[in-house]
């Protein structure tokens, strides 16, 4: 009877224990990184005062963080290179309360096989998840979040998931599409405005109105079994204002504290201004981006590690092929280099694009792959090329001159690599492309054209094939995929739900990106271009073993007989070539006759 009571008195502390962890991130690690060290946060009521212990062969705690806030400890972790996967204990305890905590670790996978770099043979699919389609009415609203559906609001949650995303997924590999690029599906626990994903409450868990993880890891693999690829959109910038940690702050200083609230002057050239005031300086890279988007303080070091952390978290746990980095100008300069060296040293080759609003391309070289001002290099390869955005509207737009296209793409020395940059002709920050082009559907194919046989990584928003039109504000623009809800009155996914423009454009762009699968020289070649003249631009992609010729004709009047001897250069050894749009063939040696707003392209056959 003793021994009975002695056993029960030494288990008392395990059997009084209420405490628990509330939450442990990264929710779990891999060994095989290049990088052995590993912080964790643990979070729980008065964790900080817990002892740690981990008592693994090939695992040692180099130190621990306790903060301002008593709730949260971080623990750095040193992993050895030996180390096998498998499940670790930790071990907290504080003399009364024990917690045992199981931590997964898996083995890292193959850096080049498993991640394969999105490049200029790709073409990107944008997509706002809550707007294109809804494949589960049964997540539409959800028990763990505060907004809920209501589709007649632009501003509110439409139901649109990643379920909706799989059931048409028939319908973007059709296109001719090769990556998919989806803005945040994380959780956006906001009381309104949560549906375009940018205000972030839980950097590890998807929407439940969007899904699962294992949603999204289902439509990865659904792109890799389909030679596709797909794209995060991540914040670092900021988080939401619904993130659980704002009720807690792990430190004073974990966001920007101002006296009163501050918001960005969202001036991102003040960033590369060698003659810029601290103070606007400061203002742009602390100002908070929304009163409902604080703005997260990357000077902090753990927090740094933590957003690092994450960012090679969702690499590694769901084979993301690139990632987005939004509002890339405005955080941390340094902690933004940091983070491409860090993803760089383990995934060479991963693709990795900044978000970075500039209309000039001196401004936007700021940030893509060489050293300016005081020395600093952002190691990032490929930025969103808004200076070409911003011409392309303007050469396709009313009275618009296709020189706006050359004189950008002549600046394109200021680039370590102009190739590397992700051009566009339209995305969900921008009015739809159809009504910036006056509703002119000859000038959307030609924008179309242009932006799928310059230099560079395309990428087309959704529904501009189907000539969308609604401008600013933002919800409105980011218009429901006809078709994407049963109730809707029309299928667009399908050809007989479709107006006859609307096949049109559909029937244009995907031959146009069929096609440009398999043309190297849209993949890898150079890009040599001439001079407009009476507002007709021609340029050649070529590389060694094929040449194509690109005419377009920004004019609203037929062309009867355009020469081509000013060309001869380029044109040297080819007599004719293939109308990829037409399928028919054209002459070289006469003169062309071009149809008023017209894109010509041409896979030149030599003699």
């Amino acid at each position: 009877m003793r021994t009975n009571i002695l056993i029960l008195l030494l288990f008392i502390p395990l059997l009084l224990s209420s405490q628990t962890l509330e939450r442990i991130e990264p929710p779990n690690w891999w060994v095989g990184m290049e990088s052995p060290h590993l912080q964790i946060m643990l979070y729980g009521q008065n964790i900080a005062s817990y002892n740690v212990v981990i008592d693994n062969p090939g695992i040692r705690i180099d130190s621990s963080y306790k903060l301002d806030s008593p709730n949260y400890q971080f623990l750095n972790l040193y992993l050895e290179k030996n180390l096998k996967p498998g499940v670790i204990q930790i071990k907290l305890s504080d003399g009364d309360n024990l917690i045992v905590h199981d931590y997964q670790l898996f083995q890292k996978g193959s850096k080049e096989s498993e991640h394969p770099s999105i490049n200029p043979s790709d073409v990107i699919y944008l997509i706002t998840p809550d707007r294109f389609a809804n494949g589960d009415y049964s997540n539409d609203t959800t028990d763990d979040t505060l907004e809920k559906l209501n589709r007649n609001n632009p501003d509110g949650r439409h139901g649109g998931d990643i379920k909706g995303i799989l059931n048409h997924f028939s319908y973007i590999k059709d296109l001719g599409v090769t990556t998919i690029w989806l803005n945040p599906f994380l959780e956006n626990d906001q009381s309104d405005f949560s549906y375009h994903g940018y205000a972030i409450s839980d950097f590890y868990k998807t929407d439940s109105r969007l899904g699962s993880n294992e949603d999204f890891i289902e439509l990865v693999k659904k792109c890799h079994q389909n030679g596709m690829k797909v794209l995060m959109d991540q914040v670092f910038n900021h988080c939401g204002s619904g993130h659980w940690w704002m009720k807690d702050l792990p430190s004073k200083d974990w966001v920007t504290q101002w006296d009163n609230f501050t918001p960005s002057n969202f001036v991102t050239r003040i960033a590369s201004d060698p003659y810029a005031p601290k103070s606007e300086f400061d203002q742009l890279t602390k100002g908070w981006f929304d009163r409902n988007m604080p703005d997260l303080n990357l000077e902090n070091e753990v927090l740094r590690t933590y957003m690092i952390q994450n960012s090679l978290w969702w690499i590694e746990h769901s084979k993301i092929d690139g990632i987005r980095m939004d509002t890339y100008a405005y955080p941390n300069q340094e902690a933004m280099a940091e983070w491409m060296f860090r993803i760089s040293k383990e995934y060479p080759n991963f693709y990795v694009v900044a978000e970075t609003l500039e209309q000039k391309a001196s401004y936007l070289s700021y940030w893509v792959g060489h050293t300016n001002k005081n020395g600093y290099v952002s190691n990032i390869k490929s930025a969103s090329d808004y200076p070409l955005y911003f011409s392309m509207i303007s050469a396709f737009g009313r009275d618009g001159n296709v020189i706006e296209l050359y004189d950008t793409l002549a600046e394109d020395f200021i680039y370590a690599n102009p190739y590397q940059l992700k051009t566009f002709n339209g995305n969900h920050d921008q009015s739809r492309l159809y009504a910036k082009l006056d509703q002119n559907k000859e000038k959307v194919k030609m924008s179309m054209a242009f932006l799928l046989t310059t230099r560079g990584i395309p990428q087309i928003y959704y529904g501009d094939e189907l000539l969308m039109s609604k401008s600013k504000p933002d919800g409105q623009l980011r218009e429901d995929f006809p078709g994407g809800w049963k109730e809707d009155s029309r299928n667009a996914f399908e050809s007989r739900g479709r107006t006859a423009d609307e096949n049109e454009i559909i029937s244009y762009l995907t031959k146009v990106l069929q096609w440009r699968k398999n043309s190297t020289p849209i993949h890898n070649g150079r890009l040599t271009h001439y001079f407009p003249k009476d507002n007709i631009y021609v340029y050649f992609r070529h590389n060694e073993q094929s040449k194509v010729m690109v005419v377009l004709n920004n004019n609203d009047r037929d062309v009867e007989k355009f020469p081509l001897k000013r060309f001869k250069e380029s044109l040297n050894g080819y007599t004719k070539g293939r109308d990829i749009l037409k399928d028919g063939y054209i002459q070289l040696n006469t003169p062309l006759k071009l149809k008023a707003n017209e894109a010509l392209i041409l896979d030149l056959i030599e003699q």
